[in-house]
């Protein structure tokens, strides 16, 4: 028998304290949020104890072309022996990271003391797996997912009821799952999930991201995590093959299958997520009407606590055990809220409300504030037209970056949607590079970052067929911040950076580019939630 590991945790506040302590009403006319209801307090709270030990086997998993996968299968004991009768199943954590297969087995070990079968499992070409890697999120993935779930629920000890869940990796396959439409899967629970890489991480907005840098480093990680498997260089190369939109990254994202999904879906995101927190967004935004969702303040890492133990700051295991327990083992009064719900934590901490429900989250964001860029750098009502100067490479600091900020802010206003640059521009190249960074300013100056947004000039009306710029014309650019639930306090100032992005972010454009931004009535920022 394993015995039960505490997971890793980050040192919030406990999630459950931070919800009921977010029940006060907001001040706020113009958030469209509400306090935490008492459907979802109960939810969090849920509990059930374990009843059950737990003996953990490899197997090897037959996929429907003939390769295996190497799988853990974990059942419930009683005394020490197997226990007798039909248990529901769960697919956990199939992804390609067989280094880190103990901490899968002991989120596993959390359901299976509670009367689950779990099986966690890696994908081709890793860990024990036969086949040959097929590169990150190859829509092989969910076609093998699929057959681990019928797999599962084909077993004599099987009820034929079965779910899935994971984080990040594991959440894309989860997706994967639900996707290839298993005939037994019930539910999934994908914590963190990417939605399409070439977006998300490698080409944001068009622009290639820094090989091994401060966004584009998950080949090097996969490659220690799957012990060789994943193959960093080839990993590269094969991104760098693809530059644009093409066959190959349609096939390795989930961007626009979610209409295939026919079970529930509860998907975990974190506002602070620098990798995957409008990817994840952009899963729930494609899928509404089967989505509960919960967006806190947290990183890309360990998002649940699989323990009897406090949460501090995590999701607690229970939402998940709840989740489960309604949708497969199908127990009667588990406290889901009967429909979907999207519940987000307003930051940043100390500052916003914390823990609120969103009774119906706009993508554009409702209502919303324009404030207009202007010749000197100011950020609000007026329209001052002019030009702004910055160059890439930059030849000094003085023209690194264009920088606009707002006059402080009268009372507080709560950013909660996609920010939109909207901006005219001229370059003397044939593209250029467009990083915005979103910024709250201190009445000391101190900044604080609150989101950024990415477009390559030449990815201005499409990632499949990218358009030379001409040179020296004015042409208007829409770039997409990524969606944020923040509040800026009364007295704080709105400041919007545009660069070409530091070297260990983005790869530079291909010629050195001058960017002329001309300001005016076309040039502005939108900031969804805000009002005047």
């Amino acid at each position: 028998m394993r015995r039960h590991r505490r997971p890793l945790v980050v040192a919030f506040t406990s999630l459950l304290a931070m919800g009921i302590a977010a029940c006060g009403d907001s001040s706020d006319p113009q958030a469209s949020t509400q306090p935490i209801s008492a459907a979802t307090e109960a939810w969090w709270a849920y509990t059930r104890p374990a009843s059950y030990g737990v003996l953990a086997q490899p197997v090897d998993v037959p996929m429907r072309d003939g390769v295996t996968l190497g799988c853990t299968l974990s059942r419930p004991t009683t005394n020490g022996a197997l226990a007798g009768g039909r248990f529901p199943g769960l697919v956990i954590e199939f992804t390609p990271y067989a280094a880190i297969g103990a901490v899968y087995e002991a989120e596993a070990d959390y359901f299976v003391s509670r009367g689950y079968n779990g099986l966690v499992c890696t994908l081709r070409g890793t860990g024990r797996s036969g086949g040959v890697w097929q590169h990150a999120m190859s829509s092989q993935d969910g076609r093998d997912a699929h057959d681990l779930v019928e797999w599962l629920a084909a077993q004599p000890f099987s009820d034929g009821r079965i779910g899935q869940f994971g984080e990040s990796y594991g959440g894309a396959t989860s997706y994967g799952a639900a996707v290839e439409r298993a005939p037994h899967l019930r539910a999934i629970a994908p914590l963190q999930p990417p939605g399409d890489l070439y977006r998300d991480v490698v080409y944001p907005g068009g622009i290639k991201a820094t090989e091994r840098g401060s966004l584009d480093n998950w080949p090097p990680t996969a490659q220690g995590l799957s012990f060789g498997g994943v193959d960093a260089a080839a990993e590269y190369a094969v991104n760098r093959a693809h530059p644009t939109y093409d066959d190959y990254w349609q096939d390795h994202s989930l961007r626009g299958r979610h209409g295939a999904i026919e079970v529930p879906v509860l998907t975990v995101g974190g506002w602070r997520d620098g990798y995957f927190r409008a990817g994840t967004l952009a899963n729930i935004e494609a899928l509404p009407e089967r989505t509960w969702t919960i967006y806190g303040p947290w990183e890309h890492g360990i998002v649940v606590a699989f323990c009897d133990c406090p949460a501090d700051g995590l999701v607690p295991g229970g939402v998940l055990l709840a989740w489960f327990d309604h949708w497969v083992m199908e127990l009667p009064d588990v406290p889901i809220p009967p429909h979907p719900t999207f519940v987000s934590f307003e930051g940043p901490v100390g500052v916003g409300d914390g823990w609120r429900e969103i009774s119906d989250w706009d993508p554009h964001g409702s209502g919303g504030v324009t404030m207009n860029l202007g010749a000197v750098g100011e950020l609000g009502n007026t329209i001052v037209g002019g030009s702004v100067l910055f160059r890439e490479p930059p030849s000094s600091a003085a023209v690194a970056s264009a920088t606009f900020t707002s006059a402080p802010l009268a009372t507080d206003q709560v950013l909660l949607g996609h920010p939109t640059l909207t901006l005219e521009a001229s370059l003397d190249a044939a593209d250029a590079h467009f990083y915005v960074e979103l910024l709250d300013v201190n009445p000391e100056g101190s900044e604080t970052f609150v989101n950024d947004g990415y477009l390559a000039a030449s990815h201005r009306t499409s990632h499949v067929d990218p358009e030379p710029v001409a040179h020296d014309v004015v042409i208007e650019y829409a770039i997409p911040i990524r969606p944020q639930h923040y509040r800026f306090a009364a007295g704080q100032r709105v400041r919007l950076r545009i660069s070409g992005g530091p070297p260990e972010l983005l790869n530079p454009p291909a010629d050195p580019v001058e960017v002329h931004i001309h300001t005016g009535h076309s040039s502005h920022l939108r900031l969804p939630g805000f009002s005047n």
